[in-house]
């Protein structure tokens, strides 16, 4: 299945209207599309949710999302009018609902058992330098090769060219499996 999850610097400034049970909803439903409503289904099938999460797995103090909530959600009007009216009144507490809804889809995948394929070893795959396209699998299965095809360029000050044709905003990543 290929999705993006709902979330994206423009999605982002609504975070508190209730968008991380959005996200966390979406990945269930396509946990429970493969495991309960999908035609034919055999236990031996393996799911691949494939796609932009428009997030890091992992939520940290120094980490992309941090710096990201600093620079294009603390200090939104929008997103302090919204917080009010659900009672947030401090950036500590805002800061920490934007990172439940930053990770929301990882804490669904991890809830119904599925894996990632790879993480930060594979590369980067956003132009902003972040790990945001990932890769689930229902079940465990060996990964026997990953890498990054660039597709764009890094919007990081004094980070040479990746490729000589930039086709998107995001790299691929390919991934072989051992079946």
């Amino acid at each position: 299945m290929c999705t993006h999850i709902s979330g994206g610097r423009f999605e982002d400034q609504y975070f508190v209207q209730q968008l991380a049970e959005e996200r966390y909803q979406q990945t269930k439903q396509c946990n429970d599309f493969f495991h309960l409503r999908r035609p034919g289904a055999q236990a031996s099938d393996v799911g691949i949710l494939v796609g932009d999460f428009n997030a890091t797995e992992a939520y940290s103090a120094s980490g992309p999302m941090n710096a990201y909530f600093k620079f294009g959600i603390a200090g939104s009007e929008g997103v302090w009018s919204d917080a009010e009216s659900v009672g947030i009144s401090t950036q500590e507490d805002l800061e920490s609902s934007f990172k439940t809804y930053m990770v929301s889809p990882f804490k669904a995948l991890k809830e119904f058992g599925w894996t990632l394929a790879y993480g930060e070893e594979v590369g980067v795959t956003s132009a902003f330098g972040h790990l945001i396209d990932h890769m689930a699998l229902s079940r465990p299965v060996p990964v026997e090769s990953a890498e990054v095809i660039y597709l764009t360029n890094q919007k990081v000050k004094g980070k040479s060219a990746d490729t000589d044709v930039v086709v998107t905003d995001h790299n691929a990543v390919k991934v072989s499996f051992q079946i």
